[in-house]
């Protein structure tokens, strides 16, 4: 794929992907505000929507990581018919096994309310019980997407970001007078089931056409069961520490496990969202270089698209460090929730966005041993991560005066350390993926220092007394202006500092208008 189409195809399902996270968030908060953060069903429903996701997602994640360099490969080799029933063969073989996932989910809806602290057993067992078809859905969303991306229908695949929270918007708008939670939970079943089927017809104009396979001893079949037991090891690690996070809220402060899904969804979803968008476009394309063994070829797309992760990610954490409060009192102080409720969620969005850029470096990291078909440094590093996740959790909600926000600063930590480790043996696989990493990491970090001393002077100036009592009108204000000349300032010093990531942007920039000029 040409650098100026494959750019292209990153920003366009960046904003795909965006926009459905942005209509995630809005519907987040919008129930959020129309319940309140005290309404003890509503953090049971914050709980329970999570729980399948951490059973499934392991799983899932293996799916799209097996599917993507098998069927890219058979399509590399003009095996479309094998490729075709290459993922047929996956598409029925894991749909058998996620009804066995869900009967197993089912089951221990009747014991996993007993290890949180909330009143209402009964009903968080209920709540289980409703969601845990959602994982058919996810299953069967992270084959298609795995099969349209391996076509390079890459902003097709990113469709099925969007219906979930519409549906949940309009429920709560219409719906939850009458039926209050219990029905917010049905209305996000059905939200899981339209992401699956918004990709059903894309996915047929493809080409792809489904047919019922069921064989076990299909050697790509076989060869994706080999690639997958230690992908599964390590999702399944980082699923442990995502549940582990919200099993501890909810017996440190279980009034703040709403609060804390909150500032999760917004910082550990949204920064996947924007690396998933980054990584969609170039897992296939790292897949299709291993196939063909070029291997110059594949250290230059994880080169650029590492530098161009780091470049994007770093002053979005220093941004969010430095505008926490007036940033989160915009989108959260409505309604029910108070600024002691934002304090709260600032505590923990500090915490979180230590780990932002590193959270980037790791997926990169992981879709480049993926890719090669090796899977088990990924593994291993999951498992570091749980181990330093919950150890460091333990310890710091529990023994220090952090208390909750303890929580996410030991996650953080955790991810900054297996990161480190991943890339050394990264290194240690390939070589060295070129100085224009270091170089980006070191002149993006110069310039965010800069962007981040400016916002904050443009913040004080202009807050007087704070958000705390401000109305929206103000808070629009405070959070706006120093975020718009946090942007210039970061792009003039990106623009002195010439960092690679922004200069090969801006060269083909004024390459364009230079074009249209000459027209």
């Amino acid at each position: 794929m040409e650098k100026k189409n494959y750019l292209r195809s990153i920003g366009g399902v960046m904003i795909i992907m965006l926009a459905g996270k942005l209509l995630a968030l809005a519907a987040n908060q919008y129930y959020l505000s129309y319940f309140g953060s005290g309404n003890p069903q509503l953090n049971v429903y914050s709980w329970a929507i999570n729980v399948p996701n951490y059973i499934f997602q392991s799983f899932g994640t293996a799916l799209t990581s097996v599917v993507i360099p098998i069927f890219a490969a058979l399509l590399v080799q003009n095996k479309k018919k094998e490729a075709d029933r290459f993922a047929s063969n996956v598409i029925c073989v894991s749909g058998a096994l996620t009804l066995l996932l869900i009967g197993v989910g089912t089951a221990l809806s009747f014991v996993l309310p007993y290890t949180t602290d909330f009143d209402d057993k009964s009903y968080a067992g209920m709540a289980l019980r409703i969601m845990m078809p959602v994982m058919l859905f996810y299953g069967m969303c992270y084959i298609y997407q795995g099969i349209l991306q391996s076509h390079g229908k890459y902003r097709s695949a990113a469709l099925s970001n969007l219906p979930n929270g519409i549906v949940i918007i309009i429920y709560v708008a219409f719906f939850a007078k009458r039926f209050g939670v219990t029905g917010l939970l049905v209305a996000t079943l059905i939200g899981f089931f339209l992401q699956f089927a918004v990709l059903i017809i894309p996915a047929a104009r493809a080409g792809f056409r489904p047919s019922p396979v069921f064989d076990l001893r299909d050697p790509d079949l076989r060869q994706a069961g080999k690639m997958t037991v230690p992908i599964i090891l390590g999702a399944c690690a980082y699923q442990l520490n995502m549940y582990f996070n919200i099993t501890m809220m909810s017996n440190v402060d279980k009034n703040s496990v709403s609060l804390f899904t909150f500032v999760q969804t917004l910082i550990i979803s949204s920064v996947m969202t924007m690396v998933l968008a980054i990584t969609s476009v170039m897992y296939p394309t790292l897949s299709k270089h291993a196939a063909q063994d070029d291997r110059e070829g594949f250290k230059s797309t994880l080169s650029s698209t590492a530098g161009g992760t780091i470049f994007i990610l770093l002053p979005l954490s220093v941004g969010l460090i430095v505008l926490r409060e007036p940033f989160l009192a915009l989108v959260s102080m409505h309604g029910k929730m108070t600024y002691a409720d934002v304090k709260t969620e600032a505590s923990f969005l500090l915490m979180y966005s230590l780990c932002i850029v590193f959270l980037g470096i790791k997926e990169i990291a992981d879709r480049a041993f993926y890719s090669m078909k090796k899977t088990r440094i990924s593994a291993i590093t999951g498992v570091l991560i749980m181990a330093v996740n919950v150890a460091l959790g333990f310890v710091l909600s529990k023994f220090t005066p952090l208390g909750a926000a303890g929580i996410p600063l030991a996650y953080s930590t955790a991810v900054i350390c297996g990161t480190a480790f991943l890339v050394i043996m990264l290194r240690r696989e390939i070589g060295a993926f070129g100085y224009s990493i270091a170089e980006n990491a070191i002149k993006s970090a110069a310039a965010s220092a800069i962007m981040g001393a400016a916002v904050y002077l443009v913040y004080r100036l202009i807050s007087g007394g704070g958000v705390a009592d401000a109305s929206i009108k103000k808070r629009l204000v405070c959070v706006a202006v120093p975020t718009l000349c946090g942007i210039a300032v970061y792009f003039v010093a990106a623009l002195v500092l010439k960092i690679p990531a922004f200069s090969s942007v801006a060269a083909k920039l004024r390459g364009k208008r230079s074009a249209t000029e000459d027209k």
